[in-house]
Order: C-alpha cells, then sequence, then structure tokens
C-alpha cells in the first residue's frame, strides 16, 4: 500500500517482559548474585502488578535464592516461604519441591538439622508421587548436606551417590556436578585424599562444561583444601587462586574468604610469611564484615599458627585468645539454639495435645462414654511424651551434646553457686582451664571424626581425674574447665599437673597411630577476685602463659596477697 507510514518498534508485552526476567535472572545466580537478586526484584514487581500468581512465587523463589548467596537467611527464608504458598495456590508440585528444599538448606546453615531434614524429606516425597527425577535427585542430595553436618559423612555419602544416580539418568550436568563436589568434600573429611582428589576434579569439570562459574569456585576451593592435606602446595595454590577469581567475579563473599583462608595457609607452608599474613588478615575483616564466624575462627587460628612459626608469641597467643574466645560463643549460641529448638517443639506439641483433647472431649458429648477409653489412652500418651520433652530439654540445658560433660550453661550456674558458697563460709576453690594443645592439627592431619573421638576420650580421662564432687565442663571447642571444690593455691597447682600428666601419658593410639595429645592449664584459686568470672578470667591468663611458654604445661595465677605464681612439669 503507497504511502503506508512503518509502525514504531513495540515494547514487549509484560507477559514476554516477566518471562525474560525470570530466565535471566536464573541465569545470573551461577554468576553474578547480585544482578539475580535485582532482576528477581523486578520480576517480583512485575508479577504482583499482572496478578500472575505463579510467576511471582518463581520470583520470590530466586529472591530466596539470591538471599541466601548473599548471607541473608531471614531474607532467604521469607521469599521461600512465600514462594512455596504461592506454588502451592497454583498446584506447581515442581516450584513446591523446590521451595521446600530452599526452606530445608537455610535451617540447615541455622543448625536446626531436624527442621531442615523435615523440609528435604516433603520435597523428596513430592518429587517421587509427580516422578521428577531431576527434583529427586537434588532433594536426596541436599538430605545428604544434613547428615554430613551432623557428622554422619557415611549417611551422607550415601545419599550422594543415590543422587548421582538419578542426575546421571536425568542427564542434568549440573545437579551431577554439585553431587561429585559433596562426595569430595566428604572423602576429604573422611581421610581418604586420593578419592576426594579424582571426585573433586570430576566436578569441576562438569561445572566448567556446564559454564557454572559459582560451582566452579566452591569446587575450586575444596580441590585446594585436598591438595593442600597432600601437601601438592603448588597445586593447592593454583587452585585456590583460580577460586578467588572467580569468587571475586561473581560476589560469592564466601567463597572470597575460603580461597583467602586456603591462600594464607598454603603461603605459610612455602615459607611466604608476608604473603601469608595478607591473605589472613584480608579473610579475618572479611569474615568479620560478613559475619562468618566459623572462618573468623579459622583465620584466627592460622594467623596464632603463623606468628608462632615466626617467633611472635605475644601475637599468636593475641590470636589464639580470639579464636579461643569465637569457639566459646559458637558453643554457647549452638546450645542455646538446641534448646529453642526444642521449646518450641514441646509448645507446639502441647498446644496440638490440647486441642486434640478438647475435640475428644467434645466427640465424647456427642456420643455418651463410647470414646472414654481412648481418650484415657491418648491423654497418658501425651503424659508420656510430655514427660519425655520436659526430661530432653532438661538435659540440654546442662549437657554438652558432643562429651556428655556439663555445658557452658551449667557451668555457669554451678561456679556461681560455688564461689558464693565458699566466700560465705571462707572455703577453698579453685578453677582451671585446661586447653588442648595443636589441636588443629589432629583435624588437618587425620578427620573431624578423629578429632570428636579426642574430645570424648579427653573428657572422661578429665572426669576419672578429679573427685566425683568436683565438675568438669566444656567451655569451647577443645577448652575444659575444671571446677575443684574445697583446693587451695597449695593444692591447685598439683591437682592440675596430675591431670596434665594423665594426659601426656594416656595411648592415644587407639583412636589413631601416632596421636600424641598434650593439654596446658592455667588455673586460679583467689576467692578475693570479685566474682566466678573474674576467677575464670585469671585461669584463662594463666593458661595463655602456660601456652607462650611451650605448651604442655600448668600455670596458676593468684592474687590475695601474692602475686602471680606459675609452675611447669
Amino acid at each position: 500500500m503507497r504511502g503506508a507510514v512503518p509502525l514504531p518498534a513495540r515494547a514487549a508485552p509484560p507477559a514476554d517482559r516477566l518471562a525474560e526476567l525470570l530466565a535471566e535472572s536464573a541465569t545470573a545466580l551461577s554468576k553474578d548474585a547480585r544482578s539475580a537478586a535485582r532482576l528477581a526484584a523486578e520480576a517480583t514487581a512485575l508479577a504482583t502488578a499482572a496478578s500472575d500468581v505463579g510467576a511471582r512465587a518463581r520470583a520470590r523463589y530466586l529472591e530466596g535464592r539470591a538471599a541466601e548467596l548473599a548471607l541473608d537467611e531471614s531474607g532467604a527464608l521469607a521469599a521461600y516461604r512465600e514462594a512455596l504458598a504461592g506454588f502451592q495456590a497454583v498446584g506447581d508440585d515442581a516450584g513446591r519441591a523446590d521451595a521446600l528444599r530452599g526452606i530445608g538448606q537455610v535451617y540447615d546453615k541455622l543448625g536446626d538439622a531436624p527442621q531442615a531434614l523435615a523440609h528435604h524429606l516433603r520435597a523428596l516425597a513430592i518429587a517421587e508421587a509427580s516422578g521428577d527425577l531431576r527434583s529427586q535427585a537434588a532433594a536426596m542430595r541436599t538430605i545428604g548436606v544434613v547428615h554430613s553436618r551432623a557428622g554422619r559423612p557415611e549417611d551422607g555419602l550415601d545419599w550422594y551417590r543415590r543422587s548421582l544416580a538419578l542426575s546421571v539418568a536425568e542427564s542434568d550436568p549440573v545437579e551431577h556436578a554439585r553431587t561429585l563436589n559433596n562426595i569430595g568434600i566428604n572423602l576429604k573429611n573422611l581421610g581418604r585424599l586420593d578419592e576426594s582428589l579424582a571426585t573433586l576434579q570430576s566436578a569441576l569439570a562438569g561445572f566448567r562444561a556446564a559454564g557454572e562459574a559459582l560451582g566452579q569456585a566452591g569446587a575450586l576451593n575444596n580441590l585446594g583444601a585436598t591438595l593442600e592435606r597432600m601437601d601438592r602446595l603448588d597445586e593447592a595454590e593454583r587452585a585456590l587462586r583460580e577460586a578467588l577469581e572467580r569468587s571475586t567475579a561473581t560476589g560469592y563473599d564466601e567463597g572470597v574468604v575460603n580461597a583467602s583462608l586456603g591462600l594464607g595457609r598454603v603461603c605459610d607452608r612455602t615459607g611466604r610469611p608476608a604473603e601469608a599474613r595478607a591473605h589472613l588478615a584480608f579473610a579475618l575483616s572479611s569474615s568479620e564484615r560478613h559475619g562468618l564466624r566459623t572462618f573468623e575462627l579459622e583465620a584466627h587460628d592460622a594467623l596464632a599458627d603463623l606468628h608462632e612459626r615466626c617467633g611472635e608469641p605475644a601475637q599468636a597467643v593475641r590470636h589464639l585468645r580470639a579464636s579461643r574466645e569465637i569457639e566459646r560463643a559458637l558453643m554457647s549460641e549452638a546450645s542455646d539454639r538446641r534448646l529453642k529448638v526444642l521449646s518450641v517443639r514441646y509448645q507446639v506439641s502441647t498446644a496440638q495435645r490440647e486441642a486434640d483433647l478438647l475435640r475428644a472431649k467434645q466427640d465424647e458429648l456427642a456420643k455418651a462414654n463410647a470414646r472414654l477409653a481412648a481418650v484415657n489412652l491418648d491423654l497418658a500418651a501425651a503424659d508420656a511424651q510430655k514427660t519425655r520433652l520436659v526430661v530432653e530439654l532438661e538435659r540440654q540445658t546442662r549437657e554438652d551434646s558432643l562429651t556428655g560433660v556439663a555445658n557452658r550453661r551449667r557451668l555457669d550456674q554451678r561456679l556461681r553457686d560455688e564461689y558464693d558458697r565458699a566466700v560465705r563460709y571462707g572455703r577453698t576453690l579453685t578453677v582451671a582451664i585446661a586447653d588442648l594443645d595443636h589441636f588443629k592439627q589432629v583435624n588437618d592431619r587425620w578427620t573431624h571424626a578423629t578429632g570428636d573421638a579426642v574430645l570424648k576420650a579427653i573428657a572422661n580421662l578429665l572426669v576419672r581425674e578429679v573427685r566425683h564432687t568436683d565438675l568438669v565442663a566444656r567451655y569451647g571447642g577443645e577448652e575444659f574447665v575444671l571446677v575443684l571444690l574445697e583446693t587451695g593455691p597449695d593444692a591447685a597447682g598439683a591437682a592440675c599437673e596430675k591431670v596434665r600428666a594423665a594426659v601426656e601419658r594416656h595411648d592415644w593410639s587407639g583412636i589413631a597411630p601416632g596421636l600424641a595429645i598434650t593439654v596446658s592449664i592455667g588455673w586460679c584459686a583467689d576467692t578475693s577476685l570479685p566474682g566466678p568470672d573474674a576467677m575464670l578470667g585469671a585461669a584463662d591468663a594463666a593458661m595463655y602463659r602456660a601456652k607462650a611458654a611451650g605448651r604442655n604445661r600448668v600455670a596458676g595465677g593468684r592474687s590475695s596477697g601474692s602475686g602471680t605464681s606459675g609452675s611447669e612439669p
């Protein structure tokens, strides 16, 4: 038609733009978490305006993924829960399974393994019912993660292998690589280093083939850690430098810190202390900034080892002290978190029982006394469950979950009581802190399972070496506190020396061939100090003097007119 004017190009319809945003956000998750978050937020706004419940659920799920990568657990949990509700509303089973796995992953990071496992099992059940092999493989992998984090690596491996079989069958290279990566981590922790290396190399190859940058960063960090354990330090450094580069490019803050820690350790072991300090200092400041307490602890430990090798005992003790403080705080937080989880479950269980009882009573009124016997049985079962929960709650408030000795909460209560009693009646009291020497090397040379076995054995040994009226408590990761009743300055040193010698002469070969364990002990018997915390502080300071003097020693601290004293075996 003559004279026709070409029409201007039209903007993409909202539905098309929404689909583009969702696809772009999903792709960006493996390359740039910040961009993924921005694109997902834009998709959420567009889906909300269009009243598209399914698309909004998918957008909120992607926001949850991005928040999880940014270490924002509360934001991730809120987004995943909204996504779950949306997926349920539109009958999207695959989306429901994805959201449930996301919620489970957040609970796992928060330390609530039962909640994590419950959500992952729900995701698996949905995936099995719908025949979705991809979703089944992903659920099995995340179930394996929960078991592994809970200190059951063999159970974790079993779930990973089940996931691996399905991811191969479904030809899902990314999920396959993720599972291989997790298997490699478990094999390293079990001390099976050759198998770990081969598995992690396969995982890395899978991530490279799929163009998964975030996965490559994680696999490279794990590969570097395994190579370091194998003393293949040049290869470890190359892997860690690439991990640092890729983590930085993708905005993967946790990966940046992890790679910096690994490079610091490698540089230290290869005789480059200046480079090691730079990497470790960066890892420390970054972990502090992002709230990565576990990495912060590792950075302090590595810096303590570095300063000790450089002949700088004061700086070494400073970092060791900081590490122990974080360790104590993490243990206390974990104990409080476990107690809170149990308390919530107890409250929910009680409310449910009350509701069930009310309904039962209503049924009784309607049906006369036909169901009276069943109601009585329900009440008996409810009472039994209540008793079990109360007993478990009480145990959690008093006992360290790994070693069975008193936990921090019980220590604080008992020490306060004994201090008040000693002051009131003029009795003697000694507080001692026993810290395992070079314990990190046990985990590095053998496995974390070996480390746990050592801690259990130490706890049992300490209980045997003190009187039944005394208290043994776990104070930090490898720190134990002894509260010795009716023990004054003249007897304190001998009592602590007896414990130190018992640890040194103990046969540790039953746990691992060639294993030797020693402790450094600091004590305080000065009840004139202004409270039990001050006594603990004096014992702590004495323990660090024992460390600085060469470890495997006893040192005492007193201030009631005699100044500070120390003894060495």
